[in-house]
């Protein structure tokens, strides 16, 4: 039901610039293991083809949000499903700056240096 509401605030997080609301699909991207990520992405889908151009108040896509998980604990699998997902469904993500004017690829080189298959994806998909 939580993603049948869009504009529902999932996760509240507390940032230096202030709160940071996160739609649904937002917050599965940030936190949820591969495995029901899988299941929540293609329900999304289901409902709504457009889930993953999205925006949430400070303009992050899903796509940004899997994109800062922690570098140490990042899955691999989970973020390539987030960002095969995007480029399946909203390619145009990959040239979205968020409200700090990132793209996904300055936050994949940023935050996913450890995940070499990641960073190397999302470079190709900017390049195209």
């Amino acid at each position: 039901e939580l993603i049948r509401a869009r504009r529902h605030v999932a996760l509240t997080t507390h940032t230096p610039r202030g709160p940071l609301e996160l739609p649904p699909v937002h917050a599965a991207a940030l936190v949820l293991p591969a495995a029901e990520l899988r299941r929540v992405l293609d329900r999304a889908l289901e409902l709504d083809p457009g889930a993953l151009g999205d925006a949430s108040s400070q303009g992050l896509l899903p796509v940004h949000a899997a994109l800062t998980r922690g570098a140490e604990g990042a899955d691999a699998e989970a973020l390539l499903l987030v960002v095969d997902a995007t480029a399946a469904h909203h390619p145009a993500a990959f040239g979205h700056a968020d409200g700090d004017r990132r793209l996904p690829l300055h936050l994949a080189l940023q935050f996913q240096t450890r995940q070499a298959r990641v960073v190397s994806r999302v470079v190709e998909l900017t390049a195209q």
